[in-house]
């Protein structure tokens, strides 16, 4: 396998974004000159676009200590520096959860949460908002010891006492001790920025180190893992399957994998260690391994591979292609690249990527359509033989019949905007189920009864409870959005663009109920943890419940977000295309007065005509430019169908056509 197959494709990715950005961008341009009535349209545009500038590929590595986490990560980042990026040392050298990314910049940073902020019910989340909290490293990456002192210090520790740890929320036993006192780390999160082109391009890697930081932090399994696009499970060639890995596997990453659809990976790391013995086959033993780690795992034999990050990175470093091969690096980054095709894909098919596209196209068949009705009125005039008199009676009629269609074009207009003012005093209904105030009581009901009943029980039934009540909101939201979805139908049913727009315009809860019960269902896994199940009433079950009520918010919030996005703009193809053909047929009339006054000169000027034809002919040619650009997308990429499909699709308005 070629060596540069994932920067490649990350590098492909990310020019493909950078390039239909600017695509929309230039298409935002063109409405204002040639569309100064398109404000909602720009705001369309400008949501595709957020959504292209927002997009990240993460890649979560998940594993026990010494399974190679970091020099996976050096491998995986070594294509720039050829050399050991992450410090690395026998033992633990990330002690807290690590978010490595690019904020753009030439500068490089970590970004630090003290440990102590575990005392608190505030999510991570809640903490990046308050950058006051942070302790802050700047240093220059290209100095090597300026680099190594400041990533060093993610791996600080600090010695409390077992009670403390347990208030923290740490398992004991997983944690290093010496006397009376035990280890734990000295800061609860860690954020690296560095100049690196695979991170400036959109990826962004997560370490989360050991069963303590997942057991410790329910927000990294509720929120933070399903967030990435590809989890690996790192385990270790020379150790196996070890107890505390399928400990991790069964209570974080199978519930994970079942109910929110994560993509996850197993990787046996360190498989140089099979070289050593001179009477075995390596590449058997490795085969047996991941049979064996796939049917443990319960896994695609596909999704097991061995890897050996130390000598990729080596290789790197030497530039020694045989190496890298027995290093089988490259069937992990195989994988992440299937991963990566299909985040891409998932962003090519996004609601509002197709919906800027869509209109983009049926602006473009529109202003086709009236330029090719304005050359046959132009032709028609100019054909031999036709007195001055015929020519104003041929006037008048054209003018009469372009003032029919941009009455008809107004009385539309006034009709949707009807249609969308009763659209949005259905918010307040619609939303009613989903609100804030809605979902605080159902937590202070979880709350009061874990007040009553504090036990593993209690727990188990207060987590039901709570995610019941979720599902009846759900059931109470999916009514109004019935209603809210027929009042749409009935509108585009009434229109004479019901053929116009091809993308679904009806609003789906679907993805976000999935997204609420496999999160019901993960936490009913994770709550019989044993960190859990051995805890009284402490900070870390306190923190378990905030966030599961935190994640709920969030998922309500970006529900709210989209319903609020749907009534805005669900309408919006409609109207813009009413107007715009409102836009053309005003043109159009202001020249036909025109040459209705001048048409008593013995031949009749055509050139107001012409003129009008050259302006749409110019404004046609921009805009096939910019769909050619989404047409010659690679083949993987979904928007460039949408343009062709939807132009096919076309249908002009139901009112008298221009001769």
């Amino acid at each position: 396998m070629e060596d540069a197959t994932l920067r490649q494709h990350i590098a492909d990715y990310d020019r493909w974004k950078k390039a239909l950005d600017s695509q929309l961008d230039t298409f935002s341009h063109w409405l204002e000159e040639h569309f100064p009535n398109s404000a909602g349209a720009r705001q369309v545009v400008q949501q595709a676009r957020q959504l292209l500038i927002d997009d990240q590929f993460t890649v979560a590595l998940v594993g026990e200590f010494s399974r190679g986490k970091t020099e996976l990560i050096n491998a995986l980042l070594s294509h720039t520096y050829g050399k050991r990026l992450l410090p690395s040392r026998p033992g633990r050298t990330t002690m807290c959860p690590t978010e490595i990314f690019s904020d753009g910049g030439q500068g490089a940073s970590v970004r630090l949460l003290p440990i102590e902020t575990l005392a608190t019910n505030t999510s991570l989340e809640s903490f990046r908002r308050i950058p006051q909290k942070w302790v802050n490293f700047n240093f220059d990456p290209d100095d090597a010891d300026a680099t190594r002192e400041a990533l060093m210090k993610v791996a600080a520790s600090k010695a409390v006492t077992p009670e403390e740890a347990a208030r923290y929320g740490f398992d004991r036993r997983h944690l290093d001790g010496n006397g009376n006192m035990v280890q734990i780390p000295a800061w609860r999160y860690a954020l690296i920025s560095l100049p690196h082109p695979l991170l400036a391009q959109g990826l962004r890697i997560i370490d989360t180190p050991g069963l303590n930081a997942l057991g410790n932090e329910p927000e990294l399994t509720l929120s933070t893992l399903p967030g990435a696009q590809a989890v690996a499970f790192l385990l270790s060639a020379d150790a196996g399957v070890s107890g505390t890995d399928l400990n991790m596997w069964e209570t974080h990453l199978v519930p994970l994998r079942q109910h929110r659809g994560t993509a996850v990976m197993a990787l046996l790391n360190k498989i140089d260690v099979l070289w050593d013995d001179p009477d075995e086959d390596a590449d058997q033993m490795l085969r047996k391994m991941r049979a064996e780690v796939s049917k443990l795992l319960d896994l695609p034999q596909e999704n097991v591979v061995g890897v050996s990050a130390k000598k990729a990175l080596l290789a790197r470093a030497q530039s020694d292609p045989l190496i890298l091969q027995q290093s089988r690096f490259g069937d992990f980054e195989s994988l992440l690249v299937q991963r990566l095709l299909e985040h891409r894909q998932k962003v090519a098919n996004h609601r509002s990527l197709h919906q800027a596209l869509t209109l983009m196209a049926d602006t473009r068949d529109l202003l086709k359509r009236r330029l090719n009705s304005g050359r046959a009125t132009l032709d028609h005039l100019q054909r031999q033989g036709v007195t001055t008199q015929e020519q104003l009676d041929e006037l008048k009629q054209l003018h009469k019949t372009a003032k029919e269609q941009h009455k008809y074009c107004h009385q539309e207009l006034l009709t949707l905007k009807s249609s969308q003012r009763m659209l949005a005093r259905q918010r307040a209904s619609l939303l009613a189920p989903v609100s804030s105030q809605q979902l605080q009581q159902l937590v202070e009901e979880t709350r009061y009864a874990l007040n009553e009943r504090w036990s593993p029980l209690g727990l188990a039934r207060a987590i039901d409870s709570f995610m019941g009540g979720v599902e009846q909101q759900l059931g109470n939201l999916e009514r109004e959005v019935d209603q809210a979805n027929r009042l749409v139908d009935a509108v585009y049913g009434r229109s004479s663009l019901n053929n116009v727009v091809s993308a679904e315009h009806h609003f789906e809860i679907d993805v976000f109920r999935a997204a609420l019960r496999g999160l019901h269902r993960q936490a009913a896994q994770l709550r019989r943890s044993p960190q859990l199940l051995l805890a009284r009433r402490n900070r870390l079950t306190e923190r378990f419940v905030a966030t599961l009520a935190n994640e709920v918010g969030r998922l309500y919030s970006q529900m709210i977000s989209a319903a609020d996005g749907w009534l805005d703009q669900v309408l919006e193809p409609l109207k813009q295309h009413v107007q715009y053909q409102k836009l053309l047929l005003n043109r159009h009339l202001i020249k036909l007065t025109e040459l209705k006054q001048k048409t008593q000169s013995k031949r009749t000027d055509l050139r107001a005509l012409e003129e009008e034809l050259v302006r749409n002919h110019n404004a046609l040619g921009a805009l096939e430019d910019l769909l050619k650009q989404t047409g010659s997308a690679p083949e993987s990429i979904a928007p460039a169908p949408v343009a062709s499909t939807v132009s096919n699709n076309v249908t002009p308005l139901k009112a008298p056509a221009t001769p």
